[in-house]
């Protein structure tokens, strides 16, 4: 009987191990040679996921943006929306190991988009969706607001939570989890008054 393979569970392998390159040895040295010693496996396993190094960074982007994406969305239905707001916020931000890694892949993603337009045109589609859930949170504590008046509290949001994330994970004595809540409130009030 031949061994039954599930696709989706290899791939995921693969992102998983790809992740564990870049937050460890940067994105240069996330070749398909290295994620398949990091997954345990064969560069023939893990060409066949991915025709192209450039397709395995774009899985591995694609993966760390639906994570952080399913722990926000949990908050989006509460009944207060400024509260709502700080947990989405707080969700986006490298509070623990496992979003620091993400932090991690992030930043290198970053680097890599300036000079790569496939990645930066993932990079473009994923602040377009972040800025629009951010936008869609501020319509719900100010409703009346303006849109011009929205689109800069969206730009402080997400300026700030960019800036504090990068801090916190160049710095992260510095900006312990709670300095981070503190300024998440700050930036909250500063953008929603």
């Amino acid at each position: 009987m031949p061994k039954v393979v599930d696709h989706e569970v290899r791939r995921a392998e693969l992102v998983a191990a790809t992740w564990q390159v870049i937050a460890a040895e940067g994105i240069d040295r996330a070749t398909v040679r290295r994620v398949a010693e990091a997954a345990g496996c064969t560069t023939g396993r893990v060409t066949h996921y991915f025709a192209s190094k450039e397709d395995m960074l774009a899985a591995a982007l694609r993966a760390v943006v639906r994570t952080a994406a399913a722990r926000m969305t949990a908050h989006l239905d509460g009944p207060d929306p400024r509260e709502a707001l700080g947990q989405v916020m707080h969700e986006a931000l490298p509070l623990d190991d496992a979003r620091r890694t993400e932090w991690l892949v992030w930043l290198a993603f970053w680097g890599r988009a300036a000079a790569d337009a496939r990645l930066r045109r993932e990079q473009e589609r994923h602040y377009a969706r972040w800025r629009a859930l951010l936008g869609d949170m501020l319509s719900r504590l100010r409703p009346d607001e303006p849109a011009g008046t929205r689109q800069a509290a969206v730009d402080i949001l997400a300026c700030g939570i960019d800036g504090l994330g990068l801090q916190a994970v160049l710095e992260p004595a510095a900006f312990s989890p709670r300095r981070l809540e503190r300024a998440i409130d700050a930036l909250i009030t500063a953008a929603a008054t």
